[in-house]
């Protein structure tokens, strides 16, 4: 079965365009996921920053209780201390005291360093929420880039596709039998052209009487790979 080497090489362009802009397609959506993605993520460190914001101020607020009823307590103790009956009384409160005294600066310690470590998350929280902003802004704008994108693909994709439906009705029946067969399991990859003296697909040398038949335009396959040759312009 005879045919034209730039009929060949037409149907292969259009196929590869077509390919290439499904898979621009297929790409767009991905992006605005990705992008939902992103923001998704800047949320939820945003609010794990947060969590951990309350969580250290209720540790706060616990310690500070604690300290205060310690205080009360070493009070109370100070009024006993005042009122003890023998030194050996008076000794016992003082060694309480003491005890207590020094529990309250280890307390008040790790109260400071619970209030620093707010005072970072915050800083953190701050930061996280503008990144949030840039997230959701960065959606945004994705979205409506891709949905534009994707209009103007959608457009010429149909044209490219009528075109190549075009172009599939000149086909000899004998020879359309042959390449619809491969461009249903290859698509774009059903043919390739010649690399000087090899399929310009997987590059094996091509016997002379390959070479000799696409001279003649008739239509054949690399022995190799299996795809439609054909010669550049």
């Amino acid at each position: 079965m005879n045919v034209s080497d730039s009929v060949v090489r037409n149907l292969h362009q259009h196929l590869v365009q077509i390919a290439e802009m499904k898979t621009q397609v297929e790409r767009g959506p991905k992006q605005v996921k990705a992008a939902i993605l992103q923001v998704e993520a800047s949320k939820n460190a945003l609010q794990t920053c947060k969590d951990a914001i309350k969580k250290k101020k209720m540790d706060a607020d616990r310690k500070q209780l604690q300290l205060r009823e310690r205080e009360a307590k070493i009070h109370d103790w100070e009024g006993k201390m005042n009122a003890a009956k023998n030194n050996r009384e008076f000794q016992a409160i003082k060694e309480q005291i003491a005890a207590d005294s020094q529990a309250n600066n280890v307390l008040s310690d790790e109260i400071l360093e619970i209030l620093e470590e707010i005072d970072s998350l915050q800083i953190d929280s701050k930061g996280l929420e503008e990144k949030l902003k840039l997230m959701e802004a960065e959606k945004v704008k994705t979205e409506a880039s891709v949905a534009q994108k994707l209009a103007l693909l959608t457009q010429e994709l149909a044209r490219v596709e009528g075109n190549l439906a075009g172009l599939e009705k000149t086909l000899e029946p004998d020879f359309t039998v042959k390449y619809q067969r491969l461009v249903s399991t290859r698509y774009e990859d059903s043919m390739a052209a010649l690399d000087d003296v090899a399929c310009g697909g997987c590059y094996t040398g091509l016997p002379p009487r390959i070479l000799d038949s696409l001279r003649k335009e008739q239509a054949v396959l690399c022995p190799s790979c299996g795809r439609l040759l054909y010669r550049p312009e």
